[in-house]
């Protein structure tokens, strides 16, 4: 996706802002670190840069493919989230184009379930989009050939495996990706609880036609979607990152413990400089305060970076660009906590 060109004034950070550091170790990628924390341990994937997926468990030594499966291979960053609660899920898009999932069985050992279709017909251009609207729904978007975005979702029903998915993806008819860039490879979408629906939705984070961000809103009772301009204009040189704090395993309402922390979302991209830069919203993706590069040393990135939740912290990751910088290797995996 091709997105914003960031006509903000740098702001200046917050106390609790961490600068960036080579979190990978050794390790070099052609994707920015994904991390999901699960019952206080850390689970993390790659794209290597012999395009396998990668794992690491409580950053215990380096990266190893992922069930050591030399063959997992995918074109674009593999996704991880909780689900259902109490367990990672690791989805990619196949080298075929299809969507397919893993779910750890024991991470210290590395063992995974074997590589799993979710449905037939992704026809996906890059990497899918993951939102746990409940303990047993995960809704899944992909962009497609025609860069439309296609749906399909995981339930879980019992400790039998594979989960349940539809057969066959959906074609949205109403968000249209950009058609001049093919970078379509971050997590840009967030469950939350929307007080204008009224109910848990899916806010999706993707580019127009115009290059300028927009959010496709999904109402979790299967209302219309709706589509709305994210405000602070500007035109990004890749795919949309986001993220909102508190409990990633469920959509809590108003008025219920966890709500204001669920309403604070952080979306993130590599802007027209080749920088990553930055927003953050605190009414669940409604408004945003403005976009700004992340406090430090300035962060040049090949791709579009990724962004994680652990308690009330975000963190950003990236794949450095050396050749614009050489505070870090080419292609390291680097990060960054933003409070």
């Amino acid at each position: 996706m091709s997105f914003l060109l960031l006509y903000a004034v740098a702001i200046p950070a917050q106390a609790a802002e961490t600068d960036w550091a080579n979190t990978g170790g050794s390790a070099l990628g052609y994707s920015s670190v994904e991390s999901v924390q699960i019952g206080g341990h850390l689970y993390e994937v790659l794209r290597g840069r012999d395009n396998n997926v990668y794992f690491r468990f409580d950053r215990n030594g380096e990266f190893h493919p992922l069930g050591g499966d030399e063959a997992s291979r995918t074109s674009a960053p593999p996704r991880i989230v909780e689900f259902p609660p109490g367990r990672a899920l690791v989805a990619v898009r196949g080298m075929d184009g299809e969507i397919y999932y893993s779910q750890v069985n024991n991470p210290t050992l590395n063992y995974w379930t074997p590589w799993t279709r979710i449905g037939a017909g992704a026809q996906a251009i890059g990497a899918p989009l993951l939102s746990v609207m409940s303990g047993r729904f995960l809704l899944i978007l992909a962009p497609n050939t025609y860069r439309r975005i296609v749906q399909n979702s995981l339930f879980y029903r019992n400790d039998a495996t594979p989960l349940d998915a539809l057969p066959y993806w959906t074609l949205d008819s109403h968000a249209q990706l950009a058609t001049d860039a093919a970078d379509i490879d971050s997590m840009g979408m967030v469950a939350l609880w929307d007080p204008t629906a009224g109910e848990p939705v899916s806010r999706a984070f993707v580019t127009g036609t115009n290059n300028h961000v927009f959010t496709v809103t999904t109402p979790a009772s299967g209302a219309a979607e709706t589509i709305r301009e994210v405000n602070g204009g500007g035109v990004c040189e890749s795919a949309v990152a986001a993220r909102r704090l508190g409990t990633q395993t469920t959509v809590v309402a108003p008025g219920t413990t966890g709500y204001a922390e669920q309403q604070r979302v952080l979306i993130a991209c590599r802007g027209a400089d080749g920088y990553v830069w930055e927003t953050t919203s605190t009414d669940g993706g409604l408004t945003f305060d403005g976009w700004r590069r992340p406090a430090g040393t300035p962060a040049p990135t090949y791709s579009s970076p990724s962004v994680s939740a652990t308690g009330n912290a975000f963190t950003l990751g990236l794949r450095w660009n050396g050749q614009a910088s050489g505070a870090f290797p080419n292609d390291a995996i680097v990060t960054k906590r933003v409070q």
